[in-house]
């Protein structure tokens, strides 16, 4: 599957690159593939301006191993893991960019790893603890598995979203406080830490209104487009005057492994994420639907839309003709 146009994607039909799997590589069949509703959608339109089509996307699949190089050690033909590959039934990935899918669990479950991994990057840096109440700006995919996982890890957490969908699938996964403003959040002036996961900048003014004196504001949500008319001085101000940290919650800033002095990780956050999504601690019955990679460019539509009737959409790679065979 790729982006063939602006605005435009489709199901392409491609040979597999006929060449020996490297020592540590793996050839693995996809079962399902996450979109990320956020990123892809920003490549899907071309926001920035300057891509080249046709475009390869997606970065997170649940494949079953087809066959292993020689130098891959723990891994086999026949196990499922969960790999950063993009959109495509058949994938060749580097052994370092796989872990192990939870013996049991639905890969459908399995693939949502991928997005709480996304805001635990803030989690490792952030300087405030729990259980000091913390704000969550937007209640899509990221913000939703953001939420979850500070109210998780000891944090009083206060969740807003102007869409009350979005509010009731956020109560229904045992968030605490959920709100549709900033303004209605009641602990306003004792918020150490905002998770601005919307991407709006309106959304993160908001949020510097209420964080208390030396409060934290990440940026985890991508700017993707100008929504407002707001000058950078009315933020600095803010920024000074509060003695606000304020820092760019890129998930990429941290090692994609561990090391001895950062002993977080992104592939260790996917673990981890996948861990508390199979013991319920982060709970996604009902947030996501399947639909059939031949239905790609409908479900991108839906998503630059927003009707989609989901919080996320999985493609299903086992309904296609392809998959079957």
């Amino acid at each position: 599957m790729k982006f063939v146009a602006q605005g435009k994607a489709a199901l392409v039909k491609e040979v597999l690159e006929g060449r020996a799997l490297g020592d540590h590589e793996i050839l693995g069949k996809t079962l399902v593939s996450l979109i990320s509703s956020g990123s892809e959608r920003g490549g899907y339109m071309d926001y920035f301006g300057g891509n080249r089509y046709p475009m390869e996307t997606g970065y997170a699949a649940v494949m079953e191993v087809i066959e292993t190089g020689s130098g891959v050690k723990g891994t086999a033909p026949g196990q499922l893991v969960f790999a950063s590959a993009p959109h495509s039934l058949y994938n060749v990935v580097p052994e370092g960019e796989t872990i192990p899918v939870i013996e049991g669990m639905k890969p459908e479950e399995a693939v949502l790893c991928r997005f709480p991994a996304v805001s635990m990057t803030t989690l490792l840096k952030t300087q405030i603890r729990p259980v000091e109440p913390v704000l969550v700006t937007g209640l899509g995919i990221v913000g939703l598995m953001c939420a979850q996982m500070l109210q998780h890890c000891g944090y009083d957490v206060y969740a807003v979203n102007p869409g009350e969908n979005r509010r009731q699938i956020a109560l229904d996964c045992g968030i605490r406080h959920v709100y549709p403003s900033v303004q209605d959040c009641p602990v306003a002036g004792k918020i150490g830490l905002a998770v601005e996961c919307s991407g709006a900048e309106q959304a993160a003014l908001d949020a510097l209104d209420v964080l208390r004196k030396g409060g934290e504001l990440s940026l985890v949500g991508v700017p993707w487009y100008r929504g407002t008319d707001t000058w950078a001085h009315e933020v600095f101000h803010k920024v000074f005057y509060g003695f606000i940290t304020l820092t760019s919650g890129w998930e990429w800033s941290i090692p994609r492994h561990s090391t001895e002095l950062m002993p977080g990780s992104n592939y260790g956050n996917f673990a981890k994420g996948m861990q508390w999504i199979y013991d319920g601690d982060i709970k996604v019955k009902g947030i996501y639907e399947l639909a059939d990679p031949a239905r790609c460019d409908d479900v991108y539509q839906a998503i630059v839309s927003k009707t989609s009737p989901k919080t996320c959409t999985i493609f299903d790679w086992r309904t296609t003709a392809a998959g079957a065979n």
